[in-house]
């Protein structure tokens, strides 16, 4: 016999449902963007891609002709918007109405303005040289693991002050098993909740709800690794370098503002920082000519590797960016080539009527997804989108063409909830770029039959889509190299 609870739940749920079947079938007076044709009750679930979803909304967005695409899940409205244009008329110019400006929010945009990321150029040399040092012994397979550590350096520097030694650092392992969680529940099709967030009521007992328990212990792992960094910064009487958390709660600013705040610096940095220089390496594996003039730029402007009287040289650092065009292209075709996140942070409406635009009626309570895979692959703005080519940003001359949309600009995401950590990134991912091409060759390793291993230049779906492992070879360009690498180890106290 069945238990009355679950006779009155699965009511419910039927009775929500049918609310959401009604809510799907409203009219306006005024079309809704086209997309697949929904089912009844259930929309479009089982139209929404479980991976690589980025490529799916692009594909309707072709399919329909329209770059804004409407999806309906049990009577949730999704608005995906492709193109560039879309993006600025509705999040930046009408931001108001579709993101509010939460607290912790307004305190890492305020935190982490053009001025105040310049203080963490320091925090960016000294992980970019421990990188460069670890390199020089690093076998074949250990660049994601010396990455990562790169990564927590600058990160866990900027967010809390903390020194981190080695890459097996207890921080950096806490966190990386909470940044797994994270991706694993990010990905769409994983939990049905994502996309029926009315589930999360049902109780754990209830058939099917068992991502009730596994959202409680994942969520306590990830709750631990916020708070343990938190804390230890507030107990410290003299904290060990300035820091985000240690900056803020000189300002008084509410404990539970700065631990998450700091948190989600930290979850949405590391990641993204290790795939985009990986990217840039898988990349500058298929096209060593781009490393060859990238050096020989680097060396004209930085001068020769080693000093006529013997002296090891000198490294790039940001105020180099200037005379250093052909390189900071290459940053650029990294950042537009494999978007590190093609699918920029949802927005949703919240105007008391539905929007207006193009002659479509965006429904109150729709979440607007950015297609930035789709922006950076846009064929009227870059010609021949899967090559890598970075001279599509520079004029005949070699000087920068400022008329070719900077990929940082549609990158980050829009409005509101734009990256505040975006100058962070692209100066970290600069300053990597520019240094390893400075004092290094990277290389296709050779199998034992005297071939070269081929990348197989495939990436895993996700949040952040990451590439399958590959084998590379970080060749010191000399002696001299190797004597200029080494000499930063006194460098940083």
């Amino acid at each position: 016999m069945s238990h009355p609870g679950v006779v009155y739940i699965g009511a419910a749920v039927a009775f929500i449902l049918t609310l959401a079947y009604s809510y799907a079938r409203r009219r306006y007076a005024i079309p809704l963007p086209p997309g697949p044709k929904p089912w009844p009750i259930i929309g479009n679930l089982f139209d929404m891609p479980t991976k690589f979803e980025w490529e799916q909304y692009a594909s309707w967005g072709r399919e329909f002709n329209s770059s804004v695409v409407h999806l309906c899940v049990a009577g949730q409205s999704i608005i995906v918007l492709n193109s560039y244009d879309d993006c600025i008329e509705l999040l930046e110019k009408r931001s108001k109405l579709y993101s509010s400006r939460r607290a912790r929010r307004r305190l890492v945009h305020g935190m982490m303005h053009k001025t105040a990321s310049a203080q963490y150029h320091p925090l960016e040399l000294k992980a970019t040289h421990s990188f460069l040092r670890a390199m020089l012994a690093a076998g074949e397979d250990d660049l994601e693991c010396e990455l990562r550590h790169m990564a927590a350096i600058v990160i866990l520097g900027a967010a809390y002050g903390l020194d981190i030694p080695t890459k097996d650092d207890p921080h950096v392992v806490e966190a990386e098993a909470a940044l797994r969680i994270i991706s694993e529940v990010s990905m769409p099709g994983n939990y049905l909740v994502n996309v029926l967030p009315f589930l999360k009521h049902l109780p754990e007992w209830f058939p099917g709800a068992d991502f009730q328990r596994q959202a409680r212990e994942w969520g306590d792992t990830v709750q631990c690794v916020v708070e343990k960094p938190f804390q230890e910064v507030k107990q410290r009487t003299i904290p060990l370098m300035p820091s985000f958390t240690s900056i803020a709660l000189e300002k008084g600013v509410e404990d539970d503002i700065i631990r998450d705040a700091a948190g989600t610096m930290y979850n949405a940095g590391t990641d993204t920082t290790m795939v985009t220089v990986e990217n840039f390496i898988l990349a500058a594996l298929d096209n060593p000519s781009l490393q060859t003039r990238a050096q020989a730029e680097l060396d004209s402007v930085l001068g020769p590797l080693q000093t006529s009287s013997g002296l090891p040289g000198r490294l790039p650092e940001m105020s180099d960016e200037s005379q250093l065009p052909f390189v900071t292209a290459l940053v650029m075709e990294t950042f537009r080539w494999k978007a590190v996140t093609p699918i920029a942070l949802p927005h949703m409406y919240s105007g008391e009527q539905p929007d207006i635009y193009k002659s479509y009626a965006i429904p109150r309570g729709s979440i607007v997804i950015p297609n930035v895979w789709a922006m950076l692959r846009d064929e009227s703005i870059y010609p021949e989108p899967d090559v890598f080519k970075p001279e599509r940003f520079l004029n005949a001359d070699g000087t920068l063409n400022t008329s070719v949309r900077n990929p940082d600009e549609i990158a980050f995401g829009f409005g509101r909830r734009i990256c505040p950590g975006r100058r962070m990134a692209y100066a970290s991912t600069w300053i990597m770029v520019a240094s390893i091409l400075r004092v290094y060759s990277i290389e296709k390793v050779k199998g034992p039959d005297g071939a070269f291993i081929e990348p197989s230049y495939e990436w895993k779906s996700g949040l952040i889509p990451t590439p399958k492992p590959f084998k590379c070879h970080f060749v010191p360009r000399g002696a001299e190299a190797v004597a200029l690498i080494r000499s930063t180890e006194f460098m940083h106290g």
